[in-house]
């Protein structure tokens, strides 16, 4: 037979496998805790972008809603004939018995030329 060394006496506890078994525990829930921070940060910047983008897509539907109503107005103008009314008036024409009236504004002088000595006959 052989001899062994008792390790642990009747009525003790061994502390050191309940210490590796807390630190082996503490070091599993610390990852879990950093892998959770890390998911919720990228929701949260993922979350950030996309309403970023929400924004942006927001502004340009209102222009392009402003640019509509532009385009509305052409095509009522366009489909009433007030569209070529406007067109022949902008190249000169009136209406017949229509008297027009042309506003210049005055053209700006012209400087007199400087005085010039006449030339002397040589003999």
């Amino acid at each position: 037979m052989r001899n062994s060394k008792v390790l642990v006496a009747a009525g003790s506890v061994r502390t050191s496998g309940l210490s590796m078994r807390h630190t082996a525990t503490s070091v599993i829930f610390l990852l879990a805790a950093v892998w959770v921070g890390w998911a919720f940060a990228q929701e949260a910047f993922v979350s950030h972008r996309l309403l970023q983008q929400t924004a942006d897509l927001r502004h340009q539907n209102a222009a392009i809603a402003a640019q509509n109503q532009g385009y509305k107005k052409d095509v009522q103008a366009i489909t009433s004939g007030s569209a070529n009314e406007e067109e022949a008036r902008l190249n000169g024409y009136a209406k017949p018995n229509e008297h027009t009236y042309l506003i210049t504004t005055p053209p700006s002088p012209t400087p007199n030329p400087p005085a010039t000595a006449a030339p002397t006959p040589s003999h």
